[in-house]
């Protein structure tokens, strides 16, 4: 269960642990502590507030040991979304760079709408398909769009949380976005295999000439055209940073998300100006035995053993920022 309290300067959640997570969340704790005191600034990690400990009894007026109410543990958290995200946050995802039922059904999207949470074969797919249509010359806007200076700062701090993850022996963590579209329109899907790019590809012999004249041209006119749309873009950025103070709210909000610099990143989606809030989420999940035996079993059914979401802790980590260096442009 988890459950979302707004308080005056940030969203805090609250979620029950189970026996195996509370032991790892206390042995990590140290660890945890000295990590986040070196990167609390940039860290993409959750932000712990406590743990806490509840006892309900047994109300039929029996008080004996056999009698006691079970014990409750569940910690408390700031939230990667804030508590009003799900009035403007238009897309979600739950990253972990596997593959093995890693998508969001078709009824959960139809359902659900914009709140549906979508996974790594969701995004892969529309990179894949994007990838193969778009210029090598040209600048990629697909995926998660933050621009090459944001790529390098987030895989440069998601590598030092991973590799604190990877010493702690946990995996199953994901990384969680939330897109915000700043321009209010809808953002459509990527369809490679559209009418429009079929109907490119049939061209007669006087459209072909002029594709091929069109090159050289669009190389001449590059520099300028370049130009023009930073300083557009330039203009956009300053003239939404004004309207949407204070941020994230857009008005007179009084949460926020406190996750550190890289929890709030601008950047674009499928062309659209858009904002990004991530953060890195579910890292208590322990190596065990039974974590060992369910990728052997897993194996042996013939599942890929190296896709699936349960592997070993430096496997799943090299993993998980392969694939978020994939998908992030």
């Amino acid at each position: 269960s988890l459950y979302i309290y707004p308080c005056n300067e940030c969203c805090c959640i609250y979620t029950a642990l189970q026996k195996g997570e509370v032991k790892t969340f206390l042995s990590m704790l140290p660890k945890y502590y000295r990590h986040m005191k070196r990167n609390s600034r940039r860290s993409l990690l959750t932000r712990f507030c406590g743990m806490y400990s509840i006892q309900i009894d047994d109300t039929s007026g029996k008080h004996s040991k056999k009698s006691a109410g079970k014990e409750h543990v569940f910690v408390v958290m700031n939230s990667v979304f804030p508590a009003e995200g799900s009035k403007f946050i238009s897309e979600r995802y739950d990253l972990k760079g596997s593959t093995v039922g890693r998508e969001c059904s078709e009824e959960e999207k139809k359902k659900k709408g914009s709140n549906a949470v979508l996974k790594d074969n969701d995004l892969a797919r529309e990179v894949n398909s994007m990838r193969r249509s778009q210029s090598s010359a040209s600048f990629p806007t697909y995926g998660i769009n933050i621009g090459a200076r944001g790529k390098a700062a987030l895989l440069t701090q998601l590598r030092r949380d991973v590799t604190f993850l990877q010493d702690c022996s946990v995996m199953d963590y994901s990384l969680l976005v939330g897109v915000v579209n700043l321009e209010g329109k809808a953002i459509v899907p990527f369809n490679f295999a559209s009418d429009k790019s079929r109907r490119r590809m049939k061209r007669n012999g006087h459209e072909r000439i002029i594709a091929c004249m069109a090159t050289p041209l669009g190389h001449l006119s590059a520099p300028p055209i370049y130009l023009g749309k930073k300083l557009i873009s330039a203009w956009e950025n300053m003239l939404s940073t004004v309207l949407t103070l204070p941020f994230p709210y857009y008005g007179a909000g009084d949460c926020g998300v406190d996750g550190g610099a890289l929890s709030i990143i601008r950047g674009r989606r499928l062309g659209h100006r858009a904002i990004y809030y991530m953060g890195v989420i579910d890292f208590l999940q322990p190596w065990t035995v039974s974590k060992v035996l369910e990728r052997d079993i897993k194996g042996l059914l013939g599942y890929d053993t190296k896709a699936i979401s349960c592997n070993a802790p430096k496997d799943y980590a090299a993993r998980f920022l392969d694939f978020i260096d994939s998908h992030v442009t």
